[in-house]
């Protein structure tokens, strides 16, 4: 038998397998959320905008732990669904709610606090859920050597 040919058939497998796994973002046992990763710049500048309608078991996780520090603020350029933004803690504690970000609006959105996450979820998700600040946030990076942040709590969430 050819081992090279295993081998190969292998990590293709292990590819598929890795490509099929989703992050997730837990707010206490309240809610999960299936979540895209925003970590470039151009990714941060991107973000929802165009984005028509988004699923409410989905959101977008922006990670500004490389700006932490500095004074940063959300907007919702060309942005056309309403959002709710919680803006997280690097400790994994959400620190801050935006509710009903208003679509296309060019007002900057700045937390209360420091934060280097923002999730951001369809508009009335944070009242449905019954979110409030000091929630504990718990974020399962199915590629855990990328983004791996062990400040972060670990919680078995039903």
């Amino acid at each position: 038998m050819n081992y090279r040919l295993l081998i190969i058939a292998f990590l293709l497998c292990a590819v598929v397998v890795i490509n099929m796994q989703k992050d997730m973002l837990c707010v206490e046992d309240k809610f999960c959320y299936e979540i895209k990763i925003m970590r470039t710049d151009d990714e941060h500048k991107r973000g929802l905008m165009f984005v028509k309608s988004m699923p409410e078991n989905k959101g977008m996780l922006f990670d500004f732990r490389k700006y932490e520090g500095i004074e940063l603020a959300m907007w919702m350029k060309n942005t056309f669904i309403p959002l709710d933004m919680l803006f997280i803690g690097c400790d994994g504690v959400l620190k801050d709610i935006h509710k009903n970000a208003t679509p296309l609006l060019e007002k900057v959105i700045r937390s209360k606090t420091k934060f280097c996450y923002v999730l951001e979820i369809n508009a009335g998700e944070a009242d449905k859920r019954k979110f409030s600040v000091n929630d504990v946030v718990d974020i399962d990076f199915s590629l855990m050597g990328y983004i791996k942040d062990n400040r972060f709590q670990r919680q078995n969430i039903k």
